[in-house]
């Protein structure tokens, strides 16, 4: 019985391992492909250059747009690994009848996170030959500013996001009571009604 109960525990460990692995990678991928995306879909401000790389970037609203833009690609971002991930775990609570909330809550954090840091970093190195440009360009001249973050606080907008989207369907979930996985509370126990002797009072 032991060496069963032993069984069912590794095998339910190896299950919410290579599920967080899976998940940890599909974010992670969703972060890689996303990179392109901000890259392409930012607007580049016209700055003045001040030599070796430096740059005035002026107070256009194009200035700010590229953080704008990032902010809104890993807000999405966050609402979708959120909803898929707490699914993913919901559904595979019910089939396997095991509690995967916390661990794929704190896999999917970390991997948001990472995912953040992709889409800033390989759009970053996607524009190279516009940053190329502005480290050439003689001082006084204008022109077009490469793709930057420059508020990189705002790198944990995808994780908290995701956070709150899991947060708040676990707690929809807990308000229907529909959370599987989750053992039931064993009813408390009946006393037991006292014996008749049969005696009289007065």
């Amino acid at each position: 019985m032991k060496a069963e109960r032993a069984r069912a525990g590794d095998s339910g460990v190896a299950r919410a391992l290579i599920v967080a692995v899976c998940v940890f990678g599909a974010v992670a991928l969703l972060g890689a492909l996303l990179g392109p995306l901000w890259w392409w879909l930012a607007p580049r401000p016209e700055v003045t250059a001040l030599g070796e790389g430096e740059i005035f970037p002026g107070t256009s609203e194009e200035s700010f747009a590229g953080e704008g833009y990032f902010v809104v690609i890993t807000a999405v971002a966050g609402m979708i690994t959120g909803y898929l991930c707490y699914m993913a775990q919901f559904t595979l609570a019910d089939r396997r009848l095991q509690d995967l909330r916390l661990p794929l809550l704190l896999v999917s954090t970390v991997a948001a996170a990472v995912a953040a840091i992709l889409v800033w970093r390989i759009g970053i190195a996607l524009d190279a030959p516009a940053r190329e440009i502005v480290r050439t360009a003689d001082p006084g001249d204008t022109v077009m500013g490469a793709l930057r973050l420059q508020a990189t606080a705002f790198l944990v907008v995808w994780p908290f996001v995701h956070v709150l989207q899991y947060g708040l369907l676990d707690g929809v979930s807990l308000l229907r009571s529909d959370q599987p996985g989750v053992p039931e509370p064993e009813p408390a126990p009946t006393a037991a009604p006292e014996p008749d002797t049969g005696e009289r009072r007065d």
